[in-house]
């Protein structure tokens, strides 16, 4: 009896056997596929984490400027590169690096894909040598066109902040126009005008008035166009109102001679050498910023500029027009023609019958200092010529660099801006800072929602 129990365990023994191992093989590929599918999710985080920051960085690129295939190749391994943190799969994630460009919809998917080696699921030929790990995005980009008027205060009061009035302005191009973004393929033109008692135009101011501009200092006009953006050689209903000159050169204050109007570019290194070029002096005649910022944007002074600097058409499909005004202080000064009449008497002399008196009169431009205010002459004229701009539909940020904002200065600015979220009050140095950045952040996102 015992020889036939003992074969019989023997004969279930070897019927257990292959399936305890088989069992231990299940139990083993089981508890490491956790293992394995732990590296893939490990992997596609860093795969997502470096496409994320590549499409977004394109996205931006291809706001600020027209690329090519190649161009676009390159910035995509670039950014890639530079945000995976892992060796063992770069290459191969590169080169399978791939995007598909809409460019009627202004959109870009982007996608890319690696395997990874699995440890456990293969074994006994159970499951796949690798498990192929895909990630992809799609980031819209903006195909409008941007034409900015950056209105500088550069009066004396900003003395001590220039530094930070710079600062503030170069991080606004950084983030508009690239630095890979060319003169002919940038989407962005930005002008430049300093502003005090006047601005100065430089070349352009004989041209604007007659050679009547004292060290190319321009002012103001008077007369039917005043408020408007006709153009500087308009046809006056009444020529007397402007008195053979179209606009005013009744200061020499203006800013120096490296302090020109810059008119619409997207040359970078223009740009910034004028931003480092911004000092402070004079008084502030705020009106005359604000116009001469207007009409670097206008149309109809497209004859002025050179050909690369003509501003769109208004109703321009694909371009949207911004300006940002900013100050530190009230406006104080204001012109307007001033007539004088001088009289010579000839003949005998006085007490003589036979004497006579000449009387000649002559017009001229005048400069006039007034105290600070909201409703002053020239706070008003600011105020005018903003609220003529906005119904061209300029969109116009206001900046005042300040600590009251019950200030006239402040005011004006409230006033100007296109809406309340448009206006800033800069009451420190990186306020003024923070508030350019968000204003360039901001003209971003509306070229992304058109």
């Amino acid at each position: 009896m015992f020889p036939v129990l003992r074969r019989k365990i023997k004969e279930d023994q070897g019927s257990v056997l292959p399936i305890f191992a088989v069992m231990i093989l299940l139990v083993t590929v089981t508890a490491g596929a956790g293992i394995d599918f732990a590296r893939a999710v490990n992997l596609r985080e860093k795969l997502s984490i470096a496409l994320d920051a590549s499409a977004l960085t394109l996205a931006v690129e291809l706001s600020t400027s027209t690329m090519t295939d190649d161009e676009i190749t390159s910035s995509l391994r670039k950014v890639f590169a530079a945000n995976f943190f892992d060796d063992t799969y770069l290459e191969t994630a590169l080169a399978n690096l791939s995007y598909t460009l809409d460019t009627d919809e202004g959109t870009v998917d982007i996608s890319t894909k690696a395997a990874v080696p699995t440890t456990f699921i293969q074994l006994g030929g159970i499951g796949p040598e690798t498990l192929t790990v895909s990630v992809n995005t799609e980031v819209a980009f903006s195909q409008y066109e941007v034409e900015l008027a950056l209105v500088l205060d550069v009066t004396g009061s900003m003395r001590s902040d220039i530094s930070t009035l710079q600062e503030a302005t170069e991080s606004l191009v950084d983030t508009l126009i690239s630095e890979t973004a060319t003169s002919s393929t940038s989407k962005v033109k930005i002008s430049i005008v300093p502003y005090s008692q006047g601005v100065n135009l430089g070349s352009y101011a004989s041209t604007v008035s007659n050679g009547n501009a004292s060290s190319n200092c321009v002012t103001e006009r008077l007369g039917e166009a005043q408020y408007t953006d006709d153009p500087y050689d308009y046809t006056p209903d009444d020529a007397t109102a402007v008195s053979d000159t179209y606009f005013g050169g009744g200061s020499s204050s203006c800013p120096s001679s490296k302090m020109t109007l810059l008119p619409l570019t997207s040359d970078r290194d223009d740009l910034m050498d004028k931003i480092d070029d911004l000092a402070a002096s004079g008084g502030t005649a705020g009106q005359t910023g604000v116009a001469w910022g207007w009409y670097t944007l206008s149309p109809n002074w497209a004859d002025l500029w050179p050909s690369e600097s003509a501003p769109s058409d208004y109703d321009e499909d694909g371009v949207i027009k911004f300006a940002v005004i900013m100050t530190d202080g009230d406006n104080n000064a204001y012109y307007g023609l001033e007539t004088t009449k001088t009289c010579t008497r000839s003949g005998g002399g006085f007490g003589h019958g036979n004497s006579s008196q000449t009387c000649t009169t002559s017009t001229n431009w005048a400069g006039y200092s007034e105290n600070e205010g909201y409703n002053n002459t020239s706070s008003t004229r600011a105020r005018t010529l903003c609220t003529a701009m906005k119904e061209k539909g300029i969109t116009v940020y206001g900046v005042y660099f300040g600590t009251n904002s019950s200030s006239a200065g402040a005011l004006n600015m409230s006033a100007c801006a296109s809406s309340s979220s448009n206006f800033y009050l800069a009451s420190s140095s990186s306020e003024l800072i923070s508030a350019f950045g968000n204003i360039a952040k901001t003209i971003q996102a509306i070229r992304l929602t058109k």
